[in-house]
C-alpha cells in the first residue's frame, strides 16, 4: 500500500485494512480500523447508478471492466485506491456516530449524495445470514479436547488491531476490557473473511470453515510439545437474529517476536548474521516439532516454512498454522506435487522400506476445492492419501520441506520467491563467505535429495541437530542443562 494513498485516513487516525471485490464484478468492499472498530464499506455499480459516479468508477477500475470513456474509471489502480480511502475518510465522522455501526453484519454503503459527492449509509448485509448458516452447526466440542469447557467471548468484546499473514483468517486482537490478557491472535471465519470468499455456491467458504474446525480440533487433541502451539485459550461467537451465539473463531497466544521469516529479514536488513548457536538451536527445534508431529501425534503439518515458526520470548520456535489445506511451492517436496503415486516395495540397504514412485496417468482427479490454484498440487493433495496408505512417504516429504526451511535459515534467504510456482523453480544457493559449517550444509542438502529414499529420517535429523546445538553449550553444563534436550525429545 503506497503511503500517499492513505493520507486522508491517517489524518483522522483511521487505518486502512484491505480492499476486495465480489465474484460478479459489481461490488468493491474495503475495511478500515478505527476507534476500536473494524468497519466494512461497499462501493456498488448497478444498472441504476450513473457511470461517472464514484462507486461505479471504483468498481470499473478494480475489476478492470471495459468502459467507453476514461471518465468512467481511473487512470490507474493507485488513483482508485486513493479515491476509495478518501471517500471513506469523508463519511467516517458521521458513520462512527451511528450506534449500529459496530453491530454484526453491518456494512456502510458509499452512495452518491444529492447535495454532495458521496454519503455513507449503514445497512444490514443480507449475506450475513448465509455467513452464519455456514457456522451454525459448530459446537465447542468441535474445537476443544473432550472434557474441556472453554470460555466464550462475544466478538463485540474484541478489538481488531491488524491482519496477520498465513492461511485463512488470522488477526491480532485485544479485548475491549484492558484488564483481560492482550494481545491475542484470532483465528476463524469473521464476516470480512466470508465476504472475501463468498461465491454462488460458497464451496470455498464452506471448505475454509471445515479446515478451521478440523485444524483447531487437531491442535486441541494433539499431545503437548514445547515447540508446537498450544490449544486455543478462548472461543469467539457472534449472535444471530435470535440472539443465539454462533461460534466463529478462537483466540490463541500472540508472539510479539514475529516469525522465523521476520528474523531472517531483520538480520539481512541490518547486514548481520544470525549466530550459528542460534541457528543450530532453531534447526533442532524445527526437527523436534515435526518429529513429534509424525511419531507422537501420527499426523503431518504440510505447510512447513519460516513463516510458520513463531519466536517466543525465550527465542524458542513454536510451530503454528495446522490447516493441512495447502503446501507452499517453495518448500514442497517435488514428488508431492500431485502427479505421483507411491508404494512400499522391498527394503533399502539400511533396512527401511523402499518407496517406489510412479507417475499418475489415470483420469483427472481432484480432492482440493475449486479456486485453490492451477498447479497440480492445488488440484490433488497427496498428503491425506499418503498418510493413510504410506505414511513414510509423507515423513520424507516433510524432511524435504524441513531441508528447504533450514536452508533458508542457514543461508538467510528470505525472499526472491515471488515467481516460484513449483518446488523445482527454487534455486538452492549457498552465499559463500557466510556459509555455515560444511557438515551442516551436507545434512541439509541430504534432506533435499531428489530420491526420497536417500533422505535422512526425522530421527536422524533430531540426533544430528541435538549434537550440534549441544556443542555450543559450556562443557561444564549442569545436569539440568543437559536434560533440557531430553525433555523435548519425542518418546
Amino acid at each position: 500500500m503506497i503511503m500517499g494513498e492513505v493520507q486522508a485516513l491517517e489524518a483522522i487516525d483511521v487505518a486502512p485494512d484491505s480492499i476486495w471485490g465480489d465474484e460478479d464484478e459489481t461490488i468493491v468492499y474495503a475495511q478500515v480500523l478505527g476507534q476500536g472498530k473494524a468497519v466494512i464499506f461497499r462501493f456498488q455499480r448497478s444498472d441504476d447508478s450513473l457511470p461517472e459516479s464514484l462507486p461505479s468508477r471504483i468498481v470499473c477500475c478494480y475489476h478492470d471492466l471495459e468502459v467507453p470513456d476514461g471518465t468512467f474509471t481511473f487512470q490507474d489502480r493507485s488513483s482508485m485506491r486513493s479515491a476509495l480511502w478518501s471517500a471513506i475518510a469523508t463519511v467516517w465522522p458521521d458513520c462512527i456516530k451511528d450506534p449500529a455501526i459496530g453491530n454484526p453484519g453491518i456494512v456502510v454503503d458509499i452512495l452518491p449524495g444529492e447535495t454532495q459527492e458521496i454519503v455513507g449509509r449503514a445497512y444490514q448485509e443480507p449475506l450475513f445470514d448465509q455467513y452464519l448458516a455456514l457456522l451454525h452447526d459448530i459446537h465447542p466440542s468441535d474445537l476443544v479436547a473432550g472434557g474441556h469447557s472453554p470460555r466464550i467471548f462475544d466478538i463485540s468484546e474484541i478489538v481488531l488491531l491488524e491482519v496477520l499473514g498465513g492461511r485463512g483468517c488470522s488477526k491480532r486482537v485485544q479485548f475491549q476490557d484492558a484488564r483481560k490478557p492482550s494481545p491475542l491472535v484470532f483465528k476463524g471465519i469473521d464476516f470480512q473473511t466470508y465476504l472475501q470468499l463468498h461465491d454462488d455456491d460458497d464451496e470455498f467458504a464452506r471448505t475454509t470453515v471445515d479446515v478451521w474446525r478440523c485444524s483447531t480440533k487437531l491442535i486441541a487433541n494433539m499431545p503437548r510439545h514445547p515447540n508446537i502451539q498450544s490449544p486455543p485459550r478462548y472461543l469467539v461467537s457472534v449472535r444471530d437474529s435470535d440472539q443465539n451465539p454462533v461460534l466463529v473463531g478462537h483466540l490463541s497466544t500472540y508472539f510479539a517476536g514475529g516469525d522465523l521469516g521476520n528474523a531472517i529479514e531483520a538480520a539481512n536488513a541490518g547486514k548481520s548474521q544470525i549466530p550459528l548457536k542460534q541457528k543450530a538451536k532453531w534447526c533442532h527445534q524445527m526437527c523436534l516439532a515435526i518429529t513429534h508431529t509424525h511419531r507422537v501425534a501420527h499426523t503431518y503439518h504440510m505447510d512447513i516454512k519460516p513463516g510458520n515458526f513463531v519466536i517466543d520470548d525465550q527465542e524458542n520456535l513454536i510451530l503454528i498454522d495446522w490447516e493441512q489445506s495447502g503446501a507452499p511451492a517453495t518448500t514442497l517436496a517435488p514428488e508431492a506435487d500431485g502427479t505421483w503415486d507411491v508404494e512400499e516395495q522391498g527394503t533399502n540397504e539400511n533396512g527401511s522400506p523402499k518407496l517406489v514412485y510412479t507417475k499418475y496417468t489415470g483420469p483427472e482427479r481432484r480432492n482440493m476445492p475449486e479456486g485453490s490454484g492451477r498447479e497440480s498440487f492445488n488440484i490433488w493433495n497427496v498428503f491425506p492419501e499418503w498418510q493413510a496408505s504410506c505414511p513414510r512417504a509423507v515423513e520424507l516429504a516433510e524432511v524435504f520441506a524441513l531441508g528447504r526451511t533450514m536452508w533458508m535459515l542457514l543461508s538467510q534467504t528470505a525472499n526472491n520467491f515471488d515467481e516460484v510456482e513449483h518446488p523445482n523453480d527454487v534455486q538452492v544457493i549457498w552465499a559463500g563467505k557466510n556459509d555455515p559449517p560444511s557438515h551442516w550444509v551436507e545434512m541439509v542438502e541430504n534432506c533435499m535429495k531428489v530420491d526420497p529414499n536417500d533422505r535422512p529420517s526425522l530421527d536422524d535429523l533430531v540426533d544430528f541437530w541435538e549434537g550440534e546445538a549441544y556443542s555450543f553449550k559450556p562443557q561444564a553444563s549442569s545436569g539440568f542443562e543437559a536434560a533440557r534436550f531430553d525433555l523435548c525429545r519425542p518418546s
